[in-house]
């Protein structure tokens, strides 16, 4: 945010005792590249492998979370690195005499993605671990596991995509309410948007080797979308040292975060014994949790900036800002998935066609909400005019 200045002269008188010089600038552009961090994308453990001739290794299938002996490979967050981007705002003061004014901003963070794979040709075993509900599809009741790759029995791996993009906008009244000796204190009042994108896949291959013939192809995919819109309000604090001042902006929205989760999946089979062809339902992704949900969420949203800044002249002005933003109410797609898994209504893992679902209804569809927080720094210029 960067709100038109006054001369160094006319601040330091009280407001109500300064001249009101026509040529005062009435309109304020701003912008510049953004290079932000945001919280890591977190996640379950998909895959794990176990040591030979532990207990894991002799208990169902292995590689059963809890059991010792099991490693879990997956990683439990995804970090995104940084984020270019950039911001741009527009303002205007209402009078000759700064004292009212109206600001427009936005943000866009570009779009990212992080990822995991681990393959195998049968050694080490790999396995997708879950907890099975009666009657068990073949697999063992309680803490279980899905076969991905085994040495002399089959050859396989997964794969894991996720993606982000962060973006908001915001319209603010300020009210420059104390200005003396070149110190400003405004106040902000207006409204703020904010949408977060996140999409998640998960890709689960089995091949058979040789001596056997068969291969599977789970796909599972959670993407959530966050939409927030509520009223803020704030305080800027800005101190000018002859060419150069420092400020500091303080913010904070509450509303509604209009919540959006879809989940999708698909196996496909061949070999097995079964018919060729592709199924509803991957592996965290079934016919009980598949589809879209919505929801409204009451969040709100602070954010703190300190700003360093130079005037090249009357009319332009450089800075640099450091800013950090947080929600207090987010879904995020990794932890909507639920690794209670019931696979008799997948006939491409169950092997029975056709296939009936029998037992709980899991997996569930989730809302499971939790917090996100972005930061980093901007580099900008400002034109009043």
């Amino acid at each position: 945010m960067a709100f038109g200045t006054m001369s160094a002269a006319a601040s330091d008188l009280p407001l109500k005792a300064r001249p009101k010089p026509a040529a005062q600038p009435a309109w304020w552009v701003s912008g510049g590249p953004l290079l932000w961090a945001v919280k890591s994308a977190p996640l379950p453990p998909t895959l794990t492998t176990f040591a030979p001739g532990s207990p894991s290794a002799t208990t169902g299938f292995g590689g059963a979370l809890g059991v010792p002996g099991t490693t879990v490979l997956s990683p439990d967050h995804l970090g995104y690195g940084a984020f270019p981007g950039g911001q741009v705002s527009i303002g205007h003061w209402l009078d000759s005499d700064p004292r009212f004014g109206l600001e427009a901003s936005g943000f866009l963070l570009g779009s990212r993605s992080a990822g995991f794979s681990e393959t195998s040709g049968g050694t080490p075993s790999l396995r997708i671990p879950f907890t099975n509900v009666p009657p068990g599809a073949g697999f063992p009741l309680g803490a279980s596991a899905f076969v991905l790759a085994d040495p002399g029995f089959a050859a396989g791996g997964q794969l894991i995509t996720s993606s982000l993009q962060f973006w908001g906008l915001e319209g603010n009244g300020i009210y420059r309410g104390f200005s003396t000796a070149g110190l400003d204190i405004s106040l902000l009042a207006g409204v703020r948007y904010l949408d977060l994108r996140e999409g998640l896949s998960i890709i689960s291959t089995e091949s058979l080797l040789p001596g056997g013939t068969g291969n599977f192809i789970g796909t599972d995919s959670f993407s959530t979308r966050n939409q927030f819109f509520g009223g803020e309000f704030g305080v800027k604090v800005q101190k000018q040292f002859d060419k150069f001042d420092a400020s500091l902006l303080a913010k904070v929205a509450l509303g509604d975060n209009y919540q959006t989760v879809v989940i999708n999946g698909n196996s496909s089979v061949s070999g097995f014994g079964l018919p060729t062809g592709i199924t509803p339902g991957g592996i965290f992704s079934q016919a009980t949790n598949i589809g879209q949900q919505s929801r409204n969420e009451l969040a709100v949203v602070p954010e703190a900036q300190v700003q360093l800044g130079y005037r090249v002249s009357s009319a332009v002005r450089v800075f640099a800002d450091y800013d950090f933003l947080y929600v207090s109410n987010v879904v995020r797609p990794g932890n909507q998935i639920d690794t209670t898994i019931n696979f008799t209504g997948n006939p491409a893992i169950s092997g029975v066609l056709p296939a009936t679902l029998t037992g709980a209804a899991r997996p569930q569809a989730l809302f499971n909400g939790a917090s996100f927080w972005a930061q980093g720094i901007k580099l900008g210029a400002s034109y009043a005019f």
